[in-house]
């Protein structure tokens, strides 16, 4: 596809969402955004509307509800932005799976306490579950005993909107962001500056 055509559309369906979503909150488009995401494929390293993986989602949904654009693994989700142990329901939310001993995912070695999954809360006990091959939303309650018995633990966190913020105004956290993220980091960069 031509990239001309391709920015346009990326441009129309962003004023569209923009419609949509302009009298919520930065929560209510969150959880809007991931619910919007629900059956996109699983994509290892992907985070656009079409396709993204665990951490991929929770990073879009971030920005289309924030403007502040970040991209990073999991871990770094849950060490680094999602940092408030005791969420209000005025905070974003993400649910975490934390592996309890070393293990082999995919090609990827998880060490013991590294965040192996991570779903972003979409309503009350409702999470956007991206995994193979495509996300639904789940249940966090019908999700937890099964990841427990995997032995992962599973905590609900909050956004340290701080944080975020800090990160995207830096720039300091965009590994491997694909082409329709980036774009779409550009166009809410410049609209927030028009």
């Amino acid at each position: 596809m031509n990239e001309k055509i391709r920015d346009l559309k990326i441009r129309l369906m962003l004023e569209a969402e923009k419609e949509l979503t302009e009298d919520l909150t930065e929560v209510q488009r969150y959880q809007y955004y991931l619910g919007r995401m629900q059956f996109l494929h699983y994509v290892s390293g992907k985070e656009n509307l079409l396709e993204a993986d665990c951490s991929g989602s929770v990073c879009l949904a971030l920005l289309l509800a924030t403007g502040c654009g970040i991209r990073v693994t999991a871990d770094t989700l849950y060490k680094k932005f999602f940092t408030k142990k005791c969420p209000d329901k005025s905070d974003i939310q993400a649910v975490f799976f934390i592996t309890n001993y070393d293990r082999k995912l995919g090609n990827r070695l998880y060490h013991e306490g590294e965040c192996a999954h991570v779903a972003g809360l979409a309503g009350t006990d409702v999470v956007l579950n991206c995994v193979e091959p495509y996300a639904v939303l789940r249940s966090v309650s019908d999700m937890r005993p099964v990841y427990n018995a995997m032995d992962y633990t599973v905590v609900v966190r909050g956004l340290d909107r701080r944080a975020l913020q800090k990160a995207s105004d830096e720039r300091s956290d965009l590994f491997g962001a694909d082409y329709e993220f980036t774009e779409f980091a550009k166009l809410i960069s410049e609209e927030k500056g028009a």
